[in-house]
């Protein structure tokens, strides 16, 4: 398999671990006292939006011809590096 299959790949599985937690995380939402629920449901929304845009990267780089995918590769990489950080800190700092 290709470079570039592998690479995208990658990036589907980790679209999909960190879907399932984000959802874990908006799931509880329930159990966060009230002072902090608001600011909890708009830390889980950034975050959906973050992996939105990541999904819109993917889709783009799944779809992008060979000579052009490795330009895209380093706005997919971005984007996912700042999904990573922000899904961590907002992990942290709801403990």
């Amino acid at each position: 398999m290709e470079k570039r299959d592998l690479y995208i790949q990658k990036i589907k599985a980790q679209l999909e671990q960190y879907s399932a937690k984000i959802a874990g995380m908006h799931g509880k939402a329930t159990e966060v006292n009230v002072d902090m629920k608001l600011e909890y449901l708009k830390q889980v929304e950034m975050l959906e939006g973050k992996r939105d845009g990541l999904k819109k990267k993917y889709e783009q780089l799944s779809k992008a011809s060979e000579s052009s995918w490795k330009d895209m590769k380093e706005g997919t990489e971005n984007a996912w590096n700042e999904l990573k950080d922000s899904v961590a800190k907002a992990t942290n700092h709801f403990k």
